[in-house]
């Protein structure tokens, strides 16, 4: 059912030149199919049993594609660094604002 669902998302996405990946929309379509109970999650269940139990192969190549920019990644590191503290903290303070304007307090 995952390669199912998977076949078709590609097909989707070539048909209908659609500007996001095909995995993604994939598993969107299957996510939608056990919310709406069409398939069963007994369907998939040993499918992805197995792919959790490999997941850790899968960031291989995303390591490998990491190498590969380490130039660019060396270049910009002011730049990400400042992303990776100063958008979170941003966020944290904009939910924390919103949070206790809210009327459900402790």
């Amino acid at each position: 059912m995952v390669v199912i669902c998977l076949c078709s998302a590609k097909m989707i996405v070539a048909l209908g030149a659609l500007p996001i990946p095909a995995p993604l929309l994939g598993m969107l379509l299957l996510f939608a199919l056990l919310q709406g109970r069409i398939i069963h999650v007994n369907w998939v269940k040993s499918a992805s049993q197995l792919l959790i139990a490999y997941l850790a192969f899968f960031f291989i190549p995303v390591g490998v594609g990491v190498i590969n920019y380490l130039n660019l990644l060396a270049g910009n590191v002011l730049l990400i660094a400042m992303l990776l503290v100063c958008l979170p903290t941003a966020a944290i303070l904009a939910v924390g604002k919103f949070a206790s304007k809210g009327r459900y307090r402790d």
